[in-house]
């Protein structure tokens, strides 16, 4: 017999989901708790997801796009290049993780942790950096875009994006706001 996929019974795994991830981890996240929490069997959640992995993607994803949205609303906002730059900058690395550490820190335990010969199970980084290319463009002067290798970009701050995740977690966040001053003053200049 087929089983019929119903939408309440894989929103409640998802919310359950997001809850553990954001509160244990994902090492700690164990499916029984979430099936506990939506209410359902273990065999349940795999009805809906194909692993511990897709599901944190599922629940990761989402919130990343409102988080990138938000972003974008703080781009429009600001006024010239530098103050865009550094609002991008302490967006990704300050911002977005502080509206969950949590589930910012299970991303990152669980990519620790993944099988190197399965790869990655999504095109979520590839997109991240698309979506931070298209925000570094509206945020930097033609003059700027033309000498630097803005393509490169994306990747160098999502690596950092990584290590401020795990540094936000160890409460070791003291020199962001520095951080990303040195950084708009190498890409635009001292007096950019």
């Amino acid at each position: 017999m087929v089983q019929v996929k119903k939408e309440a019974v894989r929103q409640a795994i998802f919310d359950s989901a997001l809850a553990q991830f954001s509160e244990h981890g994902y090492h700690k996240t164990k499916l029984p708790k979430i099936a506990e929490g939506a209410g359902v069997g273990v065999g349940s959640i795999y009805s809906y997801f194909t692993s511990k992995m897709a599901l944190l993607y599922a629940v990761y994803e989402p919130w990343q796009e409102s988080r990138f949205v938000w972003l974008a609303g703080e781009l429009d906002r600001a006024a010239t290049p530098r103050d865009k730059l550094r609002c991008l900058l302490l967006g990704i690395w300050r911002d977005i993780p502080q509206d969950n550490i949590g589930l910012a820190n299970s991303l990152m335990e669980a990519l620790s942790a993944a099988d190197p010969v399965g790869g990655k199970t999504t095109p979520l980084l590839k997109a991240t950096e698309r979506r931070v290319l298209d925000m570094l463009q509206q945020c930097l002067p033609q003059e700027v875009l033309a000498r630097l290798d803005v393509e490169s970009l994306p990747n160098l701050i999502m690596m950092a994006y990584d290590g401020f995740v795990i540094n936000r977690r160890l409460n070791d966040i003291s020199e962001l706001e520095r951080l990303a001053e040195t950084m708009c003053d190498m890409m635009l200049g001292a007096d950019g």
